[in-house]
């Protein structure tokens, strides 16, 4: 009788099927398709009091990628991940060939990749829509700020993965999300720009509002920097804290140190 070592095993298994399962999960479940729903009936709601001409749906796509598309992308992608322990198939899991790092680095990458590629197809429309229509400058977005929006959708739904790795009871998303919410309007609302740029920064003025300061194309490695964070300590959640530190802490210091460049 031959004995299958999981670990051996788990190593010969490729991952890209992983990471497609993964993205497919997200990609069906019901909770992220609520973004465009709520997107769709605020617009319908709106007065829209210049018309809808091409500038108003170049801004709608904006606030539909980077403040309702966030907000469920961790959501659903904390649901996703969580998805074997509400369903009591851990045990199942845990003697199967793959290793439990593996699959979390596959839930990270097609969660990421999936969210990304979102933002993509948003910056996309955005850009076309500036292709086609004239759009005002002062209403018109740079590469930089572009570059940012789908990292901050893979960036939410990386934040899931890691509330479902760290917080594994219910409503351990909401103990991240609340925290997470209430800190960044008590950061960014020091700034003379109020809370607008949360997590997004630009030039532009909003409401007479000078913009918070930032480099956006720095803040896209920034970005990147806190999704990888973000990845890192979810993928190592159960592993021992030495390697957690040793790969963890040389990714927080740069990003730390990106962050600090992008506001100087």
């Amino acid at each position: 009788m031959t004995t299958v070592n999981p670990g051996t095993a788990g190593s010969r298994t490729a991952v890209s099927p992983l990471i497609g399962r993964e993205a497919r999960r997200l990609a069906r479940h019901p909770v992220l398709w609520l973004a465009l729903a709520v997107a769709a009936a605020a617009s319908a709601l709106d007065a829209a009091s210049a018309g809808r001409n091409a500038g108003y749906w170049y801004g709608t796509i904006f606030t539909a990628v980077a403040f309702f598309g966030p907000i469920f992308a961790l959501f659903a992608a904390n649901l996703v991940a969580s998805g074997a322990r509400r369903g009591r198939a851990d045990e199942i899991l845990s003697v199967t060939p793959t290793s439990d790092t593996r699959r979390t680095w596959a839930v990270c990458l097609g969660v990421a990749l999936l969210l990304a590629a979102t933002g993509v197809i948003g910056v996309g429309a955005m850009a076309l829509i500036d292709a086609l229509n004239d759009i005002p400058p002062q209403d018109l977005m740079t590469a930089g700020e572009l570059a940012q929006l789908p990292l901050v959708l893979a960036g939410a739904g990386l934040l899931g993965v890691l509330a479902a790795r760290w917080l594994p009871f219910a409503g351990g998303v909401l103990l991240t999300f609340v925290p997470a919410t209430l800190g960044g309007v008590g950061l960014f609302n020091r700034f003379d720009s109020g809370i607008w740029w949360m997590w997004w920064t630009t030039g532009q003025t909003f409401e007479g509002h000078a913009p918070v300061p930032g480099r956006p194309w720095l803040h896209v490695a920034y970005l990147f920097g806190l999704c990888a964070c973000a990845a890192v300590a979810a993928v190592y959640r159960h592993a021992r804290w030495t390697r957690l530190a040793l790969i963890g802490a040389p990714v927080v210091a740069v990003t730390l140190a990106v962050g600090w460049l992008q506001l100087s």
